[in-house]
């Protein structure tokens, strides 16, 4: 495929035999278009009949300039080859047919977004359909895509009818995926801003969604948990829990099935357990809070979390961030979750890519074996960063229900100055 450099691609995803890829685009440029009129100055001196009339001229010059700009010339563009015996055939611009194109009810930047789809076992061009949508979080399952797009108020902009009282919230766009064909479906607005894809899960087509709403360290920060539905053509809530951990932020999310498991963090590290079986009506079932917090959950089996994130110091008023922690949670009485182990390593600055990036989290559950990239720096406390690193490199562990977590060796990168064995 051929694509111009100014597309990027935001995120991909395999199902079956099709693979689907987000792609963002910048909002179109047209030479010659001015935005402000030249010699105009807007202040209690401006003559507001002169301010008006330069404002009416400048905008009647850019309508014909737009008006007379090829729509290929703005549009984004997509060709495709297939070679077939050795020779090629190219596809022309799969990005030119107007059908494609969506715009939602929803007023969501300028920006366009492609959904394009393409089977791996055919030789056929790729599929695209496209919505007029600024980038944002993206999550897949097998017969549907998301898209999660943060707004802030600005009553300049104006703002979605409904929601006067809230200054933050996500536009979520939805794709039905047929095999290699991607369609557009609805959209809609949800209450706050989501942290990763992880914060999403769909289940007999209702999206659960986890978002904050907020920023630290401000008190009115706190969490909710949506399910949203296709409601008359429109992605609608359908059932919600708000107001979760009051002064906190969500540091990870993990579904299973008709469970949720949240972790928020300010000074401890609340785990709160939903019931989702009920999409019209979910509810809390069970909390444990800890000190630190996890970033990333995985499901060791349908009772148990395994996690990564950091341990803490309470100060009072707020917490240390410390070594890094793995642990254990076991969840097997959701009103009554508890953590079964935990094993930290280093002090503080030390340091994991899995930290961040799931893909860095190697479990296999077969031998046991957690396989993690890790800094370890030694001598932190307090706000104080450990100033000796006595590891860099991959830290094997072996975890278990029974057995809890039990290092069972180290490689060191090359020329890290740091020992393994």
């Amino acid at each position: 495929f051929d694509m111009p450099s100014y597309i990027a691609r935001e995120f991909a995803r395999r199902i079956g035999t099709a693979v689907h890829t987000i792609l963002a685009s910048p909002a179109a440029e047209f030479p010659g278009v001015v935005y402000y009129p030249d010699g105009i100055v807007c202040g209690s001196d401006a003559d507001p009949a002169a301010v008006e009339k330069a404002l009416d001229d400048l905008r009647t010059a850019n309508t014909i300039i737009i008006e007379k700009s090829p729509l290929t010339g703005w549009l984004p563009t997509l060709t495709d080859t297939i070679y077939t015996d050795g020779q090629p055939s190219t596809t022309g611009n799969l990005l030119a047919s107007c059908p494609s194109f969506y715009r939602s009810s929803l007023e969501d930047g300028s920006s366009l977004l492609t959904v394009m789809s393409v089977s791996i076992d055919a030789p056929q061009a790729p599929s695209t359909t496209t919505i007029l949508s600024r980038a944002g979080a993206a999550y897949a399952s097998s017969e549907a895509l998301y898209l999660a797009v943060p707004q802030e108020r600005n009553d300049w902009y104006g703002w979605y009818g409904g929601w006067e009282g809230v200054d933050e919230l996500s536009t979520v766009h939805k794709f039905a995926l047929d095999g290699a064909v991607p369609t557009y479906v609805a959209s809609g607005v949800v209450k706050g801003r989501v942290l990763n894809q992880f914060s999403m899960d769909e289940k007999n087509g209702y999206l659960r969604i986890a978002t904050t709403t907020g920023h630290l360290p401000s008190d009115s920060v706190h969490s909710t948990l949506s399910v949203l539905g296709v409601v008359e053509d429109e992605i609608a809530t359908v059932g919600q829990i708000d107001g979760i951990a009051p002064s906190e932020d969500i540091r990870s999310v993990r579904f299973d099935g008709t469970r949720a498991f949240i972790v928020t963090f300010k000074k401890t590290d609340p785990l709160f357990v939903f019931d989702l079986s009920d999409p019209l009506a979910p509810t809390k079932m069970g909390e444990l809070k800890i000190p630190g917090f996890s970033t990333y959950m995985h499901m060791m089996d349908a009772s148990h979390l395994l996690t990564i994130g950091y341990d803490a110091e309470d100060e009072g008023d707020f917490a240390w961030f410390s070594g890094v922690l793995v642990q254990v949670f076991d969840v097997t009485e959701p009103a009554n979750p508890t953590r079964q182990h935990a094993h930290e390593i280093g002090t503080r600055g030390s340091s994991s890519e899995a930290l961040t990036n799931h893909l860095a989290f190697n479990y296999f559950d077969p031998l046991h074996l957690l396989a993690l990239p890790m800094t370890v720096c030694e001598g932190g406390s307090g706000g104080s960063y450990g100033t000796e690193m006595t590891f860099n490199g991959l830290m094997v562990f072996d975890v278990t229900v029974d057995g809890g977590i039990v290092e069972k060796g180290r490689v060191a990168h090359p020329n890290s100055g740091a020992s393994g064995y």
